[in-house]
């Protein structure tokens, strides 16, 4: 019985820590989304700020207008001055960064926890086994003397 039970106490224990959906496996899973959830937050602020700025576009026409001077256009009336040695600020330019795919999580297969339970339960068998023929269990026994059809047992006295 305690070779049954080591044998299954060894397969769930491997099976709850390093199995598919164990406990490992379900770091590296928390730690994919904590980047992913990064990413995201990431790639949404840009979306946000890129909504905001194609909405003042559309609507307000003195946005418009800085654009276009910040891109070097001129309006009627505007005076062109060129200083040299000023350096202007370049364009922002937005990155989405690169593509993240979520990986699969390394984890010990099935058949693993299965076979080392199995080698816990026959170590444990053995062992058991092993004490029993040390004990002198499976010692022949002197046979019994029968006397007018009564097994009498060659016991020891107390």
């Amino acid at each position: 019985m305690s070779a049954a039970l080591t044998g299954t106490f060894v397969y769930v224990f491997i099976s709850v820590f390093a199995g598919r959906d164990g406990l490992l496996a379900e770091r590296q899973q928390r730690e994919q989304k904590r980047i992913l959830a990064v990413r995201t937050e990431s790639i949404q602020k840009t979306n946000n700020s890129l909504k905001l700025e194609c909405t003042a576009l559309q609507n307000d026409k003195e946005v418009i207008e800085g654009l276009a001077k910040k891109l070097g256009y001129v309006s009627d009336g505007d005076k062109i001055v060129k200083i040299n040695g000023l350096s202007f600020e370049q364009e922002k330019i937005y990155d989405a960064g690169t593509p993240v795919k979520a990986r699969e999580p390394e984890y010990l297969p099935e058949w693993v926890s299965k076979i080392l339970g199995i080698a816990a339960f026959l170590t444990v068998c053995l062992y058991s086994l092993y004490q029993d023929i040390k004990s002198g269990l499976f010692k022949r026994r002197k046979n019994p003397v029968f006397m007018e059809g009564i097994p009498v047992y060659d016991l020891p006295q107390v």
